[in-house]
């Protein structure tokens, strides 16, 4: 049987590299690589969205 689960989506093209959902993640999921946040675990991402109000570019959606 097949679990889906929710993740965290980065649009690289809107991320401006502030941090801002990195300070938000309580998993410690998320990272500034290159100057761009990146989620660096699958399996640390809780899918629960802490960080999608921080980021004030709008480069954050939960997938499934």
């Amino acid at each position: 049987m097949k679990v889906n689960r929710k993740i965290i989506e980065i649009d690289e093209e809107l991320c401006d590299g502030c941090g801002q959902c990195i300070i938000a993640c309580a998993e410690g999921a998320l990272e500034i690589i290159d100057g761009k946040a990146k989620v660096i675990s699958d399996n640390l991402c809780d899918g629960l969205g802490a960080c999608l109000g921080e980021c004030p570019q709008g480069a954050l959606e939960v997938i499934e």
